[in-house]
């Protein structure tokens, strides 16, 4: 049975093989001219290659102008070097589909219930976005208390706009075998890459760039209820977050996020670097995050659980992180990790999140790096093995950050070879603490490294009704006034073994 199988996948292949064609659009009466719209005949040629059995789409080098184009099962779509796909600026030349919100959103290159698709090439899609510069029409619920500090700090009350249309530049729906290989996507509308449900997917040596200072929604790419991704040796400069996870809810409608890997990527972004959420409406699990660098980004890696799925069984490995803060309107505090449970509306299932990793993160940041549990629900099993925090000071008038890590609500959290270095060119005056621990119950720490803030106003290690708590061979780099401070009275079964303290520290622990 297995053999006949075989058989019969091989000669599907040659049957495929046999049938495919490959068309020229030179040859087929498109013609190069970034002024002239040709999607209707752009389309007729796809729809040829369908007919054919599927096969290629060839954009040799020029300029190609069209709206929507729909992608039909065993076709590549390649845009050769010197080529360029314009997107059209008319709302009318696009098709459009629904997205989770409801709203609907014109795509670019657009494939639903297809399988065996490939763009490639090393050609250009340029989704020429366009934005404008206005007053605050409204604060964004997510960062209200950010928008009325920045605020209070005289930062006005302004940011950008997109100017319609409103494009999605690649849109995949329930989609198998996808490849995305070398192209470069420029400027989009809105989200550049999104893949809904599909599964067995390559991203490969593809670069994204949108502008980091206007780019609103630009997200790179958007992974949403897919299986079986890998997206690699990439570029990736947004202007929103670079590289996305999410499980959106579509007519009620979600799905798992599940074995994803992402490596040897570099990434800017004036939002998230790397990113489950906030979109969570079901699970995220077995994904991994290797060998990336993040350079210029406003949060590097990030968690955000809202709608009541669970992020669990992740690894964040081998990165290099730093982060620069950006006006208010975007999300983040220049803040390297950031893990959360939140409830998007007090109607909202409380998520999870759950045996996550890191392991060899180097992490410049202006903001706090926080790893937080919702209320009764705490983040369980979070390891951290050889991570350094470097704290530099803020470059926006608005101060959010204080301490460098902070912790709470979390069951079983263990720091090994930790490390928090302050800047002292210019120090903050809010920063206090190197690290923070409220509301956890069991919390190892193992060789931890640094000192309070240059501020003298915090200390090493702050606990705050903390519970099973194991500390030993940590060491204060500096002069240290307070190695160990017990704010509550409520800390239970606390161990300090065999540390080291410099200068005045000495092991100085207080209580309050």
């Amino acid at each position: 049975m297995k053999r006949n199988f075989a058989l019969l996948f091989i000669l599907s292949i040659f049957i495929f093989s046999a049938n495919a064609i490959e068309i020229n659009v030179l040859n087929e009466g498109v013609v190069s001219d970034s002024n002239l719209v040709q999607t209707a005949k752009i389309q007729q040629l796809i729809d040829k290659c369908d007919k054919a059995g599927g096969g290629k789409i060839i954009f040799p080098a020029g300029a190609y102008k069209t709206g929507s184009l729909v992608l039909k099962s065993n076709i590549t779509f390649r845009v050769e070097t010197g080529a360029t796909i314009i997107a059209s600026r008319d709302t009318n030349d696009y098709k459009a589909v629904q997205n989770n919100s409801g709203d609907i959103i014109p795509c670019l290159l657009y494939a639903k219930d297809a399988q065996n698709i490939s763009i490639e090439g090393n050609g250009v899609i340029d989704g020429k976005a366009t934005h404008y510069w206005g007053d605050l029409d409204m604060v964004d619920g997510f960062i209200k208390d950010i928008t009325e500090n920045a605020q209070k700090a005289g930062v006005p009350m302004k940011r950008y706009y997109h100017i319609k249309p409103y494009t999605c530049m690649i849109y995949f729906e329930n989609c198998k075998f996808v490849s995305i290989r070398d192209i470069t996507l420029n400027a989009s509308q809105f989200w550049t890459l999104h893949a809904r449900w599909t599964d067995y997917m390559t991203i490969s040596g593809v670069k994204v760039f949108s502008d980091l200072e206007k780019g609103i929604n630009a997200d790179g790419i958007d992974i949403d209820g897919c299986r079986n991704v890998t997206i690699s040796d990439c570029i990736v400069e947004t202007g929103d977050d670079a590289i996305v996870l999410k499980t959106t809810n579509l007519h009620g409608e979600s799905r798992s996020c599940e074995n994803v890997t992402v490596n040897n990527c570099v990434l800017q972004s004036s939002s998230t670097a790397l990113k489950l959420g906030t979109e969570s409406h079901a699970d995220f699990r077995y994904i991994s995050f290797n060998n990336c660098v993040i350079r210029n980004s406003n949060r590097g890696l990030s968690i955000v659980i809202r709608d009541g799925g669970t992020a669990e069984n992740i690894q964040f490995s081998n990165i290099m992180v730093e982060c620069s803060r950006r006006h208010f309107n975007w999300w983040g505090n220049a803040d390297p990790i950031w893990l959360v449970v939140l409830k998007r509306r007090p109607d909202s299932r409380v998520g999870s999140i759950r045996n996550i990793t890191f392991n060899n993160i180097i992490a410049h940041g202006m903001g706090t790096s926080k790893i937080e549990g919702f209320e009764d629900k705490p983040l369980e099993n979070i390891r951290m093995n050889n991570v350094q925090f470097f704290m530099h000071p803020e470059n926006y008038i608005d101060k959010r950050a204080d301490d460098a890590f902070r912790a709470v609500n979390v069951n079983d959290l263990w720091l090994t070879d930790v490390s928090v270095k302050w800047d002292t060119t210019s120090v903050e005056p809010l920063w206090r603490n190197a690290f923070t621990f409220e509301k956890v119950n069991v919390l190892v720490l193992d060789k931890l490294s640094g000192e309070e803030a240059p501020t003298a106003k915090g200390s090493f290690i702050e606990l705050r009704n903390t519970d099973n708590v194991l500390i030993e061979n940590c060491i204060t780099n500096k002069e240290s006034n307070v190695f160990l401070k017990s704010v509550s009275k409520t800390n239970k079964r606390v161990s300090v073994g065999k540390n080291i303290g410099i200068g005045k520290s000495k092991l100085t622990i207080l209580k309050k």
